[in-house]
């Protein structure tokens, strides 16, 4: 059990990473009744986000609470999340942390998602999903090229045709 000067310097901690954090995720890693996360899949997390400029945080509830009652985010509610909550505190493109944190939970699935904040705004679950389930940006630009390039690949296919019919 923490002391309350160690209560009091996690909720400064907690205070001070939540505004400057580009995407906050809420997860639970163990659900009451349930086998939760090992210690081996939460060293394989940290190691995960720490390679995304990002960290995993495990606190109480109502140091969640207190850290984020100020803000007052719209349909946030800790109290109403299930189990042990952790934090996924990301500096990193938020984009490219809800994919990993989402691909870790498909090979994990005691980590389990409640919403994230992202942009100040608290974002639902069914819409974090969408966002985690995003192709990377890589792949949304190669996509874009594609479609552009494609009408003067087909022009210069068609002009090929005609030339060849030509000759």
């Amino acid at each position: 059990m923490k002391s309350k000067i160690q209560k009091k310097e996690e909720l400064g901690l907690l205070k001070n990473k939540l505004p400057g954090s580009k995407i906050t995720i809420f997860t639970s890693f163990s659900k009451a009744g349930e086998k939760g996360l090992s210690v081996a899949q939460m060293t394989e997390l940290k190691r995960l986000l720490r390679s995304l400029k990002s960290e995993y945080f495990v606190t109480k509830k109502t140091l969640i609470d207190l850290a984020v009652r100020d803000k007052q985010y719209d349909g946030l509610d800790v109290y109403g999340m299930g189990g042990s909550v952790g934090l996924v505190l990301g500096d990193d493109d938020p984009y490219a942390v809800a994919k990993k944190v989402y691909e870790f939970s498909k090979k994990n699935p005691a980590l389990y998602f409640w919403g994230a904040i992202m942009n100040g705004k608290f974002i639902a679950i069914d819409t974090f999903l969408e966002i985690a389930k995003m192709p990377s940006r890589e792949v949304l630009i190669g996509r874009l090229v594609g479609m552009l390039t494609y009408p003067m690949r087909g022009l210069a296919v068609a002009l090929s045709e005609v030339a060849k019919t030509r000759t």
